[in-house]
Protein backbone atom coordinates (compact mmCIF):
# COMPACT_ATOMS: atom_id res chain seq x y z
CA UNK A 1 0.00 0.00 0.00
CA UNK A 2 1.62 3.17 -1.03
CA UNK A 3 0.97 6.94 0.21
CA UNK A 4 1.55 10.35 -1.29
CA UNK A 5 3.05 13.07 0.69
CA UNK A 6 2.56 17.08 -0.51
CA UNK A 7 4.71 19.44 0.65
CA UNK A 8 3.85 22.68 0.95
CA UNK A 9 6.05 25.91 1.35
CA UNK A 10 4.72 26.77 4.78
CA UNK A 11 5.75 23.39 6.00
CA UNK A 12 9.33 23.11 4.91
CA UNK A 13 12.15 24.02 6.77
CA UNK A 14 14.33 27.57 5.65
CA UNK A 15 17.05 25.20 4.37
CA UNK A 16 14.84 23.01 2.18
CA UNK A 17 13.15 25.62 0.76
CA UNK A 18 16.31 27.53 -0.15
CA UNK A 19 17.64 23.83 -1.39
CA UNK A 20 14.70 23.63 -3.81
CA UNK A 21 14.63 26.94 -5.14
CA UNK A 22 18.76 26.96 -5.63
CA UNK A 23 18.54 23.93 -7.23
CA UNK A 24 15.56 24.97 -9.68
CA UNK A 25 18.07 28.00 -10.97
CA UNK A 26 21.17 25.69 -12.03
CA UNK A 27 21.57 26.36 -15.46
CA UNK A 28 24.79 24.18 -15.77
CA UNK A 29 28.78 23.47 -14.90
CA UNK A 30 31.85 24.81 -15.35
CA UNK A 31 33.64 22.27 -17.54
CA UNK A 32 37.35 20.55 -17.19
CA UNK A 33 39.80 22.72 -19.13
CA UNK A 34 41.07 21.37 -22.47
CA UNK A 35 44.45 22.72 -22.54
CA UNK A 36 46.46 25.69 -21.20
CA UNK A 37 45.47 29.20 -22.07
CA UNK A 38 47.64 32.03 -21.51
CA UNK A 39 43.69 33.88 -20.35
CA UNK A 40 42.88 32.75 -17.68
CA UNK A 41 40.03 35.22 -16.90
CA UNK A 42 37.64 32.62 -18.97
CA UNK A 43 35.99 28.96 -18.38
CA UNK A 44 33.84 26.72 -20.21
CA UNK A 45 30.11 26.16 -18.68
CA UNK A 46 28.62 23.25 -19.91
CA UNK A 47 24.29 23.72 -20.05
CA UNK A 48 22.21 20.92 -20.64
CA UNK A 49 19.38 21.60 -23.72
CA UNK A 50 16.75 22.74 -21.67
CA UNK A 51 18.45 25.62 -20.11
CA UNK A 52 20.21 26.67 -23.32
CA UNK A 53 17.02 29.50 -24.20
CA UNK A 54 17.91 30.78 -20.84
CA UNK A 55 21.70 31.75 -21.80
CA UNK A 56 22.35 34.89 -23.94
CA UNK A 57 26.05 35.82 -25.09
CA UNK A 58 25.94 39.09 -22.43
CA UNK A 59 24.09 37.73 -19.42
CA UNK A 60 25.39 37.91 -15.90
CA UNK A 61 25.77 34.41 -13.99
CA UNK A 62 26.62 33.31 -10.43
CA UNK A 63 29.13 30.60 -9.67
CA UNK A 64 29.71 28.96 -6.46
CA UNK A 65 32.74 27.04 -6.57
CA UNK A 66 33.46 24.25 -4.49
CA UNK A 67 36.02 25.67 -2.35
CA UNK A 68 33.36 28.20 -1.35
CA UNK A 69 34.06 31.42 -3.34
CA UNK A 70 31.43 32.39 -5.63
CA UNK A 71 32.29 34.12 -8.55
CA UNK A 72 30.37 36.46 -10.94
CA UNK A 73 30.88 36.01 -14.47
CA UNK A 74 29.76 37.22 -17.88
CA UNK A 75 28.62 35.14 -21.14
CA UNK A 76 30.85 35.50 -23.64
CA UNK A 77 30.35 33.16 -26.77
CA UNK A 78 28.31 30.33 -27.47
CA UNK A 79 26.15 28.37 -27.61
CA UNK A 80 28.31 25.54 -28.64
CA UNK A 81 26.59 22.09 -29.33
CA UNK A 82 28.33 18.72 -28.55
CA UNK A 83 26.96 15.37 -28.27
CA UNK A 84 26.61 13.58 -25.03
CA UNK A 85 29.79 10.97 -24.92
CA UNK A 86 30.85 10.87 -28.87
CA UNK A 87 33.49 13.24 -30.03
CA UNK A 88 31.95 15.99 -32.24
CA UNK A 89 34.43 15.03 -35.26
CA UNK A 90 33.73 11.14 -35.13
CA UNK A 91 31.67 9.77 -39.05
CA UNK A 92 28.58 8.69 -36.05
CA UNK A 93 28.22 11.99 -35.25
CA UNK A 94 28.14 13.95 -38.46
CA UNK A 95 25.75 11.56 -39.72
CA UNK A 96 23.01 13.17 -37.64
CA UNK A 97 23.32 15.81 -39.50
CA UNK A 98 24.97 15.13 -43.35
CA UNK A 99 22.33 12.70 -43.48
CA UNK A 100 19.51 14.41 -41.10
CA UNK A 101 16.37 13.53 -43.16
CA UNK A 102 17.08 9.93 -42.43
CA UNK A 103 17.02 10.61 -38.73
CA UNK A 104 13.42 11.94 -36.70
CA UNK A 105 15.33 12.85 -33.98
CA UNK A 106 19.10 13.57 -32.60
CA UNK A 107 20.88 12.19 -30.04
CA UNK A 108 21.47 13.76 -26.57
CA UNK A 109 23.43 16.81 -26.54
CA UNK A 110 24.49 19.46 -24.78
CA UNK A 111 25.57 23.15 -25.09
CA UNK A 112 28.93 24.75 -23.90
CA UNK A 113 29.38 28.47 -23.01
CA UNK A 114 32.54 30.50 -22.75
CA UNK A 115 32.17 33.31 -19.95
CA UNK A 116 34.05 36.10 -18.82
CA UNK A 117 35.30 35.49 -14.92
CA UNK A 118 34.67 39.19 -13.65
CA UNK A 119 35.41 38.87 -10.41
CA UNK A 120 34.32 37.22 -6.51
CA UNK A 121 31.22 38.27 -4.57
CA UNK A 122 32.11 39.09 -1.17
CA UNK A 123 29.39 40.37 1.20
CA UNK A 124 27.22 41.67 -1.55
CA UNK A 125 29.93 43.49 -4.09
CA UNK A 126 32.14 42.82 -6.72
CA UNK A 127 35.66 42.20 -5.97
CA UNK A 128 39.16 41.39 -7.67
CA UNK A 129 39.79 37.84 -8.21
CA UNK A 130 42.88 35.60 -8.67
CA UNK A 131 41.72 32.24 -9.64
CA UNK A 132 38.94 30.53 -11.11
CA UNK A 133 36.03 28.20 -10.08
CA UNK A 134 36.97 24.36 -9.71
CA UNK A 135 35.16 21.64 -12.51
CA UNK A 136 31.53 20.85 -11.56
CA UNK A 137 31.20 24.20 -10.17
CA UNK A 138 27.24 24.89 -10.44
CA UNK A 139 26.13 27.99 -12.49
CA UNK A 140 23.19 30.04 -11.47
CA UNK A 141 20.38 32.23 -13.52
CA UNK A 142 20.78 35.51 -11.43
CA UNK A 143 17.91 38.32 -11.55
CA UNK A 144 17.99 41.66 -12.55
CA UNK A 145 17.75 42.94 -8.59
CA UNK A 146 20.61 40.52 -7.76
CA UNK A 147 22.82 42.12 -10.88
CA UNK A 148 21.99 45.56 -10.05
CA UNK A 149 23.02 45.31 -6.44
CA UNK A 150 26.45 43.46 -7.22
CA UNK A 151 27.46 45.51 -9.59
CA UNK A 152 26.79 48.49 -7.61
CA UNK A 153 25.42 51.11 -9.76
CA UNK A 154 23.55 53.43 -7.58
CA UNK A 155 23.97 57.58 -8.04
CA UNK A 156 21.88 60.35 -9.07
CA UNK A 157 23.10 60.09 -12.92
CA UNK A 158 20.99 57.82 -15.03
CA UNK A 159 22.55 57.05 -17.77
CA UNK A 160 20.61 53.90 -19.39
CA UNK A 161 20.55 49.96 -18.55
CA UNK A 162 22.38 47.49 -18.32
CA UNK A 163 22.35 45.67 -21.72
CA UNK A 164 20.14 42.69 -22.02
CA UNK A 165 18.14 44.21 -18.82
CA UNK A 166 16.05 46.72 -19.01
CA UNK A 167 15.45 46.65 -14.86
CA UNK A 168 18.91 47.47 -13.86
CA UNK A 169 19.23 50.91 -14.21
CA UNK A 170 22.92 51.97 -14.79
CA UNK A 171 23.11 55.07 -12.64
CA UNK A 172 26.49 56.73 -11.22
CA UNK A 173 26.72 59.39 -8.39
CA UNK A 174 27.27 62.87 -9.68
CA UNK A 175 28.82 64.00 -6.30
CA UNK A 176 31.54 61.32 -6.70
CA UNK A 177 35.19 62.43 -6.97
CA UNK A 178 35.60 59.46 -9.39
CA UNK A 179 33.01 60.35 -12.06
CA UNK A 180 32.02 64.02 -12.93
CA UNK A 181 35.00 65.98 -11.26
CA UNK A 182 36.92 63.68 -13.31
CA UNK A 183 36.78 63.96 -17.48
CA UNK A 184 34.64 61.85 -19.92
CA UNK A 185 35.31 60.61 -23.37
CA UNK A 186 32.44 60.32 -25.66
CA UNK A 187 33.19 58.54 -28.68
CA UNK A 188 31.23 56.98 -31.73
CA UNK A 189 30.83 57.12 -35.13
CA UNK A 190 28.13 59.05 -37.17
CA UNK A 191 24.97 57.76 -36.36
CA UNK A 192 25.81 55.50 -33.64
CA UNK A 193 24.23 57.78 -30.75
CA UNK A 194 26.96 60.04 -29.12
CA UNK A 195 25.58 62.85 -29.42
CA UNK A 196 22.17 61.95 -27.19
CA UNK A 197 24.56 60.06 -24.60
CA UNK A 198 25.62 63.51 -24.33
CA UNK A 199 22.34 65.09 -24.03
CA UNK A 200 21.74 62.57 -21.42
CA UNK A 201 25.01 63.77 -19.45
CA UNK A 202 23.95 67.50 -20.16
CA UNK A 203 20.48 66.55 -18.74
CA UNK A 204 21.49 64.74 -15.52
CA UNK A 205 24.53 67.12 -15.26
CA UNK A 206 22.14 70.06 -14.63
CA UNK A 207 19.56 68.15 -12.69
CA UNK A 208 22.76 67.29 -10.40
CA UNK A 209 23.20 71.39 -9.99
CA UNK A 210 25.93 71.53 -12.17
CA UNK A 211 26.33 74.87 -14.76
CA UNK A 212 27.08 72.86 -18.41
CA UNK A 213 28.81 74.67 -21.51
CA UNK A 214 28.07 73.15 -24.80
CA UNK A 215 30.93 74.09 -27.23
CA UNK A 216 28.10 73.29 -30.34
CA UNK A 217 30.13 72.57 -33.66
CA UNK A 218 27.03 71.20 -35.78
CA UNK A 219 24.27 72.94 -33.55
CA UNK A 220 22.53 69.76 -32.31
CA UNK A 221 22.26 71.19 -29.02
CA UNK A 222 20.80 74.28 -29.96
CA UNK A 223 17.15 73.03 -28.63
CA UNK A 224 17.56 71.61 -25.95
CA UNK A 225 14.61 73.40 -24.32
CA UNK A 226 12.46 71.86 -26.10
CA UNK A 227 11.11 68.25 -25.73
CA UNK A 228 12.02 65.09 -27.49
CA UNK A 229 9.68 64.36 -30.30
CA UNK A 230 11.30 61.35 -31.56
CA UNK A 231 8.50 58.93 -31.50
CA UNK A 232 10.27 55.80 -31.23
CA UNK A 233 12.80 57.46 -28.53
CA UNK A 234 9.99 58.63 -26.55
CA UNK A 235 8.35 55.61 -26.28
CA UNK A 236 10.89 53.69 -25.00
CA UNK A 237 11.39 57.18 -22.49
CA UNK A 238 8.02 56.14 -21.20
CA UNK A 239 8.27 52.01 -21.33
CA UNK A 240 11.30 51.67 -19.81
CA UNK A 241 12.30 54.99 -17.81
CA UNK A 242 8.96 56.07 -16.87
CA UNK A 243 10.03 59.70 -17.77
CA UNK A 244 8.26 62.18 -19.80
CA UNK A 245 10.08 64.08 -22.96
CA UNK A 246 10.94 67.69 -21.27
CA UNK A 247 13.22 70.15 -22.00
CA UNK A 248 16.05 72.47 -20.08
CA UNK A 249 14.79 75.34 -18.38
CA UNK A 250 17.45 77.63 -17.52
CA UNK A 251 18.82 77.27 -20.97
CA UNK A 252 20.54 79.75 -23.52
CA UNK A 253 22.32 80.18 -27.01
CA UNK A 254 24.74 82.33 -27.85
CA UNK A 255 26.37 82.71 -31.15
CA UNK A 256 30.18 84.64 -32.16
CA UNK A 257 28.81 87.95 -33.28
CA UNK A 258 28.31 88.28 -37.50
CA UNK A 259 27.18 84.50 -37.48
CA UNK A 260 24.11 82.52 -37.91
CA UNK A 261 22.21 80.52 -35.71
CA UNK A 262 19.25 78.11 -36.35
CA UNK A 263 18.00 79.59 -33.60
CA UNK A 264 16.35 82.85 -34.30
CA UNK A 265 17.15 84.26 -30.12
CA UNK A 266 20.58 83.28 -30.14
CA UNK A 267 22.55 86.56 -28.74
CA UNK A 268 25.28 87.67 -30.09
CA UNK A 269 28.82 88.02 -29.03
CA UNK A 270 32.78 89.11 -28.71
CA UNK A 271 35.80 88.40 -26.95
CA UNK A 272 37.60 91.05 -25.10
CA UNK A 273 41.11 90.80 -26.78
CA UNK A 274 43.44 91.48 -23.94
CA UNK A 275 41.55 88.00 -22.48
CA UNK A 276 43.22 85.77 -25.37
CA UNK A 277 46.27 83.71 -23.74
CA UNK A 278 48.78 85.11 -26.62
CA UNK A 279 50.65 81.62 -27.03
CA UNK A 280 47.33 80.16 -27.47
CA UNK A 281 46.49 82.79 -30.29
CA UNK A 282 49.90 82.44 -31.35
CA UNK A 283 49.28 78.71 -32.36
CA UNK A 284 45.60 79.39 -33.82
CA UNK A 285 46.88 81.96 -35.87
CA UNK A 286 50.47 79.95 -36.95
CA UNK A 287 52.58 82.58 -35.79
CA UNK A 288 56.46 82.02 -35.74
CA UNK A 289 59.11 82.16 -33.60
CA UNK A 290 59.94 85.62 -34.50
CA UNK A 291 56.47 86.57 -34.97
CA UNK A 292 56.19 85.62 -31.53
CA UNK A 293 58.87 87.43 -30.24
CA UNK A 294 57.45 91.10 -31.69
CA UNK A 295 54.13 90.29 -30.85
CA UNK A 296 55.05 89.95 -27.00
CA UNK A 297 57.39 92.82 -26.97
CA UNK A 298 53.93 94.83 -28.36
CA UNK A 299 52.27 93.11 -25.33
CA UNK A 300 55.23 94.22 -23.30
CA UNK A 301 54.78 97.73 -24.13
CA UNK A 302 51.15 97.46 -22.65
CA UNK A 303 52.52 96.47 -19.25
CA UNK A 304 54.88 98.91 -19.19
CA UNK A 305 52.13 101.38 -19.92
CA UNK A 306 50.15 100.43 -17.19
CA UNK A 307 53.00 100.00 -14.45
CA UNK A 308 52.53 102.59 -12.02
CA UNK A 309 55.94 104.19 -9.83
CA UNK A 310 54.56 102.75 -6.64
CA UNK A 311 54.51 99.44 -7.57
CA UNK A 312 57.33 97.21 -8.59
CA UNK A 313 57.57 94.83 -11.93
CA UNK A 314 57.14 91.81 -9.88
CA UNK A 315 54.11 92.93 -7.70
CA UNK A 316 52.39 93.88 -11.05
CA UNK A 317 53.05 90.46 -12.55
CA UNK A 318 51.93 88.94 -9.40
CA UNK A 319 48.58 91.37 -8.76
CA UNK A 320 48.04 90.23 -12.96
CA UNK A 321 48.09 86.73 -11.71
CA UNK A 322 45.86 86.70 -8.88
CA UNK A 323 43.15 89.49 -9.68
CA UNK A 324 39.90 88.73 -11.79
CA UNK A 325 40.03 89.50 -15.71
CA UNK A 326 37.17 91.81 -15.53
CA UNK A 327 39.92 93.84 -12.69
CA UNK A 328 43.43 93.32 -14.12
CA UNK A 329 45.21 96.64 -15.50
CA UNK A 330 45.96 95.49 -18.26
CA UNK A 331 43.42 96.59 -20.99
CA UNK A 332 43.72 96.66 -24.81
CA UNK A 333 42.40 96.11 -28.15
CA UNK A 334 43.17 94.31 -31.22
CA UNK A 335 43.15 97.91 -32.36
CA UNK A 336 45.82 99.33 -29.91
CA UNK A 337 47.88 95.94 -30.76
CA UNK A 338 46.93 96.49 -34.68
CA UNK A 339 48.28 100.71 -33.97
CA UNK A 340 51.34 99.73 -32.09
CA UNK A 341 52.25 97.60 -35.49
CA UNK A 342 51.86 100.20 -37.49
CA UNK A 343 53.81 102.32 -35.35
CA UNK A 344 56.85 100.72 -35.17
CA UNK A 345 56.26 99.86 -38.97
CA UNK A 346 56.38 103.70 -39.69
CA UNK A 347 59.34 103.81 -37.20
CA UNK A 348 61.67 101.91 -39.92
CA UNK A 349 63.17 98.30 -39.13
CA UNK A 350 65.63 96.24 -40.25
CA UNK A 351 64.41 94.10 -42.88
CA UNK A 352 63.47 91.01 -41.21
CA UNK A 353 62.00 92.72 -38.06
CA UNK A 354 60.08 95.12 -41.03
CA UNK A 355 59.11 91.32 -42.61
CA UNK A 356 58.13 89.62 -39.41
CA UNK A 357 55.82 92.60 -38.44
CA UNK A 358 53.58 92.73 -41.98
CA UNK A 359 52.83 89.55 -41.26
CA UNK A 360 51.40 90.57 -37.77
CA UNK A 361 49.99 92.76 -39.04
CA UNK A 362 48.52 90.98 -42.01
CA UNK A 363 47.29 88.04 -39.54
CA UNK A 364 45.87 90.75 -36.99
CA UNK A 365 43.76 92.48 -39.75
CA UNK A 366 42.28 88.69 -40.47
CA UNK A 367 41.40 88.66 -36.92
CA UNK A 368 39.92 92.18 -37.17
CA UNK A 369 37.60 90.81 -40.40
CA UNK A 370 36.11 87.93 -37.95
CA UNK A 371 35.02 90.68 -36.01
CA UNK A 372 35.23 88.36 -32.83
CA UNK A 373 36.92 90.18 -30.71
CA UNK A 374 36.12 93.81 -28.79
CA UNK A 375 32.63 94.34 -28.86
CA UNK A 376 29.75 95.40 -27.02
CA UNK A 377 28.38 92.27 -26.25
CA UNK A 378 30.14 89.92 -24.39
CA UNK A 379 29.13 86.18 -23.14
CA UNK A 380 28.06 86.52 -19.36
CA UNK A 381 30.15 83.44 -18.48
CA UNK A 382 29.93 84.22 -14.89
CA UNK A 383 26.22 85.01 -14.46
CA UNK A 384 26.02 81.66 -16.86
CA UNK A 385 27.82 79.78 -13.67
CA UNK A 386 25.38 78.94 -12.17
CA UNK A 387 22.90 75.38 -10.86
CA UNK A 388 21.06 73.73 -13.50
CA UNK A 389 22.25 76.67 -16.14
CA UNK A 390 22.91 75.38 -19.57
CA UNK A 391 25.03 77.30 -22.12
CA UNK A 392 24.64 76.56 -25.93
CA UNK A 393 27.45 78.26 -28.21
CA UNK A 394 26.60 77.58 -31.39
CA UNK A 395 29.51 77.29 -33.70
CA UNK A 396 28.01 75.82 -36.36
CA UNK A 397 28.80 78.94 -38.63
CA UNK A 398 32.22 80.03 -38.15
CA UNK A 399 35.34 79.37 -39.27
CA UNK A 400 38.05 77.31 -37.78
CA UNK A 401 40.27 79.97 -36.36
CA UNK A 402 36.93 81.20 -34.63
CA UNK A 403 35.61 78.13 -33.46
CA UNK A 404 39.44 77.60 -31.75
CA UNK A 405 39.48 81.56 -30.25
CA UNK A 406 36.02 80.57 -28.75
CA UNK A 407 37.01 77.59 -27.54
CA UNK A 408 39.75 78.47 -25.98
CA UNK A 409 39.16 81.58 -24.68
CA UNK A 410 35.69 79.96 -22.82
CA UNK A 411 38.30 77.34 -21.48
CA UNK A 412 40.69 79.78 -19.90
CA UNK A 413 38.01 82.33 -18.96
CA UNK A 414 35.89 79.32 -17.04
CA UNK A 415 38.96 77.87 -15.10
CA UNK A 416 40.17 81.18 -14.00
CA UNK A 417 36.85 82.02 -12.38
CA UNK A 418 36.58 78.85 -11.00
CA UNK A 419 40.22 79.32 -9.52
CA UNK A 420 39.82 82.38 -7.82
CA UNK A 421 35.72 81.85 -6.96
CA UNK A 422 36.12 78.25 -5.39
CA UNK A 423 32.73 78.84 -4.21
CA UNK A 424 31.39 78.67 -7.84
CA UNK A 425 29.05 75.65 -8.55
CA UNK A 426 30.29 72.93 -10.08
CA UNK A 427 31.08 73.44 -14.02
CA UNK A 428 30.87 70.86 -17.03
CA UNK A 429 32.25 71.51 -20.63
CA UNK A 430 31.29 69.74 -23.42
CA UNK A 431 33.71 70.05 -26.14
CA UNK A 432 31.84 68.70 -29.39
CA UNK A 433 34.35 67.22 -32.16
CA UNK A 434 37.04 67.71 -30.16
CA UNK A 435 39.48 66.65 -33.25
CA UNK A 436 38.43 69.45 -34.66
CA UNK A 437 40.27 71.58 -31.54
CA UNK A 438 43.27 69.29 -31.15
CA UNK A 439 44.44 66.58 -33.37
CA UNK A 440 47.33 64.33 -33.50
CA UNK A 441 48.66 65.70 -36.55
CA UNK A 442 49.37 68.86 -35.43
CA UNK A 443 50.24 68.11 -31.73
CA UNK A 444 53.90 69.35 -32.13
CA UNK A 445 52.36 72.71 -32.77
CA UNK A 446 49.79 72.76 -30.21
CA UNK A 447 51.92 72.49 -26.86
CA UNK A 448 50.46 75.66 -25.41
CA UNK A 449 47.06 74.67 -26.23
CA UNK A 450 47.47 70.59 -24.73
CA UNK A 451 49.06 72.17 -22.25
CA UNK A 452 46.31 74.33 -20.90
CA UNK A 453 44.04 71.24 -21.51
CA UNK A 454 46.20 69.10 -18.88
CA UNK A 455 46.14 72.08 -16.49
CA UNK A 456 42.33 72.52 -16.63
CA UNK A 457 41.92 69.20 -15.89
CA UNK A 458 44.13 67.93 -13.39
CA UNK A 459 43.91 71.13 -11.40
CA UNK A 460 40.09 71.54 -11.72
CA UNK A 461 39.40 68.13 -10.53
CA UNK A 462 39.34 69.38 -6.68
CA UNK A 463 37.36 73.02 -8.19
CA UNK A 464 34.54 70.48 -9.63
CA UNK A 465 35.30 71.48 -13.16
CA UNK A 466 35.10 68.52 -15.39
CA UNK A 467 35.79 68.48 -19.06
CA UNK A 468 33.70 65.94 -21.94
CA UNK A 469 35.65 65.41 -24.45
CA UNK A 470 33.46 64.19 -27.52
CA UNK A 471 35.01 63.02 -31.14
CA UNK A 472 33.86 60.35 -34.07
CA UNK A 473 37.19 60.38 -34.51
CA UNK A 474 39.38 59.25 -31.51
CA UNK A 475 42.35 58.47 -33.52
CA UNK A 476 42.78 62.00 -34.63
CA UNK A 477 43.32 63.04 -30.88
CA UNK A 478 46.65 63.50 -29.20
CA UNK A 479 47.33 60.52 -26.69
CA UNK A 480 47.25 63.40 -23.52
CA UNK A 481 43.33 63.46 -23.98
CA UNK A 482 43.05 60.03 -23.96
CA UNK A 483 45.28 60.38 -20.19
CA UNK A 484 42.54 62.90 -19.07
CA UNK A 485 39.21 60.90 -19.60
CA UNK A 486 38.50 58.71 -16.92
CA UNK A 487 35.47 57.81 -17.74
CA UNK A 488 34.75 56.86 -21.31
CA UNK A 489 31.69 55.62 -23.06
CA UNK A 490 32.20 53.80 -26.12
CA UNK A 491 29.68 53.95 -29.18
CA UNK A 492 30.08 51.64 -32.29
CA UNK A 493 33.53 52.34 -34.44
CA UNK A 494 34.31 50.59 -37.02
CA UNK A 495 37.77 51.89 -38.29
CA UNK A 496 40.63 49.90 -36.70
CA UNK A 497 42.70 52.81 -36.80
CA UNK A 498 40.00 54.61 -33.93
CA UNK A 499 39.54 51.50 -31.57
CA UNK A 500 43.30 50.79 -31.59
CA UNK A 501 43.63 54.57 -30.72
CA UNK A 502 41.19 53.50 -27.19
CA UNK A 503 42.67 50.18 -27.25
CA UNK A 504 46.19 51.02 -26.25
CA UNK A 505 45.12 54.21 -24.09
CA UNK A 506 41.94 52.20 -21.86
CA UNK A 507 44.14 49.95 -19.90
CA UNK A 508 43.37 46.13 -18.49
CA UNK A 509 39.73 46.30 -20.91
CA UNK A 510 39.33 42.84 -22.08
CA UNK A 511 39.87 42.33 -25.64
CA UNK A 512 36.19 40.99 -26.28
CA UNK A 513 34.89 44.29 -25.51
CA UNK A 514 37.09 45.78 -28.72
CA UNK A 515 35.46 42.99 -30.83
CA UNK A 516 32.19 43.74 -29.91
CA UNK A 517 32.43 47.34 -31.11
CA UNK A 518 31.78 47.27 -34.91
CA UNK A 519 28.89 45.25 -34.01
CA UNK A 520 27.33 47.79 -31.40
CA UNK A 521 23.43 49.00 -32.52
CA UNK A 522 22.71 52.92 -32.09
CA UNK A 523 22.67 53.92 -28.50
CA UNK A 524 24.61 50.58 -27.18
CA UNK A 525 28.14 51.32 -25.88
CA UNK A 526 30.89 50.30 -22.96
CA UNK A 527 31.10 52.22 -20.44
CA UNK A 528 34.26 52.18 -18.83
CA UNK A 529 35.20 54.18 -15.20
CA UNK A 530 37.09 53.70 -11.77
CA UNK A 531 33.86 53.43 -10.20
CA UNK A 532 33.69 50.31 -12.14
CA UNK A 533 35.64 47.03 -11.44
CA UNK A 534 34.92 45.96 -15.07
CA UNK A 535 33.76 48.03 -18.26
CA UNK A 536 29.97 46.67 -18.79
CA UNK A 537 27.89 47.02 -22.07
CA UNK A 538 24.90 49.35 -21.52
CA UNK A 539 22.26 50.85 -23.76
CA UNK A 540 22.00 54.82 -23.11
CA UNK A 541 18.38 56.21 -22.44
CA UNK A 542 16.94 58.28 -24.48
CA UNK A 543 17.44 62.03 -23.91
CA UNK A 544 14.35 63.98 -22.86
CA UNK A 545 15.79 67.25 -24.68
CA UNK A 546 15.49 67.33 -28.57
CA UNK A 547 18.15 67.15 -30.95
CA UNK A 548 18.21 69.63 -33.11
CA UNK A 549 17.82 67.95 -37.08
CA UNK A 550 18.21 70.27 -39.97
CA UNK A 551 15.10 68.85 -41.45
CA UNK A 552 12.87 69.04 -38.42
CA UNK A 553 13.13 72.80 -38.02
CA UNK A 554 10.09 73.90 -40.14
CA UNK A 555 7.99 71.17 -38.47
CA UNK A 556 9.88 72.08 -34.59
CA UNK A 557 10.28 75.64 -34.76
CA UNK A 558 11.63 77.19 -31.46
Amino acid sequence: MGCSVILHKGNLPVFLIYFMVHMSSVLGYVDFDSNVSQDSSHCIINVSVENVDKVHRGSYVRIESSDGRVFLARVRGGPFYFIEGLPSSSPLAKTFTIRGDRFRSLPSYYAAFTVNILGEIEGGRLRSSYTRPKPKSPVYEMTAREVEEIMGFKGNVLLGHLHKYKNVKVKLPAGSMDFLPRNVGIFGTVGSGKTNTAQVLIEEASRAGWAVFVLDVEGEYTFMDQPNNDEPMVNSLKSIYRMEPEGLKDFKVYVPAGRSSVRFDAVGFTIPFHEMDPFILFEIIEATEAQQRYFLEILGEFEQEARTPEKSVGEEFEEMLISPIEERSIRFTLMDVMEKVENRLREGQVRHVASSLQVISSKLERLRRYRIFDGRHLLPVEKRIKPGAVTVIDLSDTEDQVRNIVIAWLLNKIFELKVLEPNLPSTMIVIEEAHTFVSREAREKMTATIDMLKTIARRGRKRRLSLVFISQQPGHLPPEIFELCNTRIIHTLKSEYNIRALRETSGAVRREYWDLLPALSVGEAILVSPLLLEPVLIKVRPAKSMKYRYESLESNPA
